[in-house]
């Protein structure tokens, strides 16, 4: 398992939204926006566990998040971070994660839109593997 470093988590620790790639039953990448939070060096983020990202993972626990930071490095190229990992699913949404994730993106601990009200809503906890992309937690900068 690979370790996150400060600036990852630092950027982690923003507002900044994950774009979650799973893999459909025909091999096509099926692309989710989601919340994240770290906790340890896992990622973790809900779903209902009826969607399609559930399912896929269920299948196949591969999984890639993207995060976008707002800074650009000194070639100008854009910084994000880019994780692989394999998902766990846990068969219910702590509510405890759902305020976390509520007051990080919103600002209010029960936001009314939340997967609370979802009655199939998981946890997906996801174990990072390689951690690559352009900005500080990578040696190379320029590779992607």
């Amino acid at each position: 398992m690979a370790e996150l470093s400060a600036a990852a988590q630092a950027l982690l620790g923003t507002d900044a939204v994950a774009h979650v790639w799973t893999s459909n039953p025909d091999g096509t990448p099926q692309v989710s926006v989601v919340w994240v939070i770290v906790q340890g060096d896992e990622i973790l983020f809900g779903t209902d566990g009826a969607s399609r990202k559930a399912a896929n993972l269920a299948a196949d626990p591969n999984v890639i998040l993207s995060i976008e930071d707002t800074e650009r490095n000194e070639r100008g190229f854009q910084r994000h971070l880019v994780i692989r990992g394999t998902a766990a699913i846990e068969p219910e949404l702590s509510s405890s994660l759902v305020d976390d994730l509520c007051r990080k993106y919103v600002g209010l601990a029960n936001h009314p839109l939340s997967l609370r009200e979802s009655p199939t809503a998981v946890t997906v906890r996801v174990a990072i593997e390689r951690i690559s992309g352009v900005g500080p937690w990578v040696q190379d900068a320029v590779s992607a």
